[in-house]
């Protein structure tokens, strides 16, 4: 058992459609003297897996959760799902640059590297969460509201490029179509005009994110 900003975990539910990945996890979490529940597939809906979840119980949970029919979505979806229910929640992925969600990173504060995972970095994560849990947030995290242009739309790869005058009104961000909202998506254009909430706090655009677009 440990206690975290006032909540107490003893169990972590290890979620990963890899046998052997659960099992890698199960040790570290023993280190930390907590109980490991190796979650096996294939999983049902995100609401009732969140519904759950006790009070005790935090997640450990991998980014790619389709093969091997063990979910229909990914561990983006179900980390924003949890931290949303005050359930710390960690995001664990071997991928350089994981196709998250940008309305979903809004809601990811623990992102962990498989590779440098150690009990230390899954506690500072869980920190973490509990910290944006109880609206405490780092500058690079906290999100504003704030203007987005359209600078250009590029149909063949499905993305759009928008300028963000308060983070840097010279560079171009690039941003998935699939990321935006499809009613907002039917009005972007070039020299369009949108809000969204972004955390401008961020230095590199990898770490943007953008949630609760607003057409102007």
């Amino acid at each position: 058992m440990i206690e975290i900003r006032g909540r107490t975990i003893e169990r972590v539910l290890i979620v990963d459609d890899d046998e052997e990945a659960r099992d890698a996890y199960e040790y570290t979490i023993e280190d930390m003297k907590l109980s490991p529940q190796k979650v096996t597939g294939p999983l049902a809906g995100i609401e009732g897996f969140v519904a759950g979840i006790q009070s005790n119980e935090a997640v450990l949970c991998d980014f790619h959760l389709k093969k091997r029919a063990y979910a229909e979505w990914n561990g983006d979806q179900l980390v924003a799902a949890c931290i949303k229910a005050d359930i710390p929640s960690i995001l664990c992925t071997a991928i350089t640059e994981p196709p998250i969600r940008l309305d979903l990173l809004r809601h990811i504060p623990g992102l962990l590297r498989t590779e440098t995972l150690d009990p230390s970095k899954i506690r500072q994560a869980w920190e973490k969460c509990l910290l944006e849990i109880d609206g405490v947030f780092e500058v690079a995290r906290k999100s504003w509201r704030t203007l987005v242009r359209i600078v250009d739309l590029d149909q063949d790869h499905r993305c759009i490029y928008a300028v963000l005058p308060a983070w840097d009104v010279h560079r171009r961000v690039k941003i998935d179509m699939d990321n935006i909202p499809p009613d907002i998506l039917a009005l972007a254009k070039p020299d369009r005009r949108f809000h969204a909430q972004v955390n401008t706090g961020a230095t590199d655009h990898r770490e943007l994110f953008f949630d609760e677009w607003e057409a102007n």
